[in-house]
């Protein structure tokens, strides 16, 4: 679990880094087009990476010795349901075309 956490805290502070420049840039008016469209599609990669990042630090803080599946089910199950359901507003939406 601790990989995992890893791997995902890296995901997720370089995707967040990278989206946090581009909402400056298209702000200010510079590279508007191509970073609109990384906008658009970062969205639903960051959010992922930031649900595996806090429910797998969420485990491993509330197990005491090894990683419990149990546990990790209860917490991983309604962060999927939450990601599913982001996801089907991202692409099942009206207001979601581009």
């Amino acid at each position: 679990m601790v990989s995992l956490r890893k791997a995902s805290a890296a995901i997720f502070y370089l995707l967040g880094a990278l989206t946090i420049v581009a909402i400056v840039l298209v702000n200010r008016g510079m590279f508007v087009s191509p970073l609109g469209v990384f906008l658009n599609i970062v969205d639903l990669p960051l959010l992922f990476a930031g649900m595996l990042f806090g429910g797998s630090t969420l485990v491993s803080s509330l197990s005491r010795e090894k990683t419990s599946v149990p546990l990790a089910l209860v917490v991983f199950t309604p962060l999927l349901i939450a990601f599913v359901f982001f996801a089907w507003i991202n692409f099942a939406m009206p207001f979601a075309a581009v």
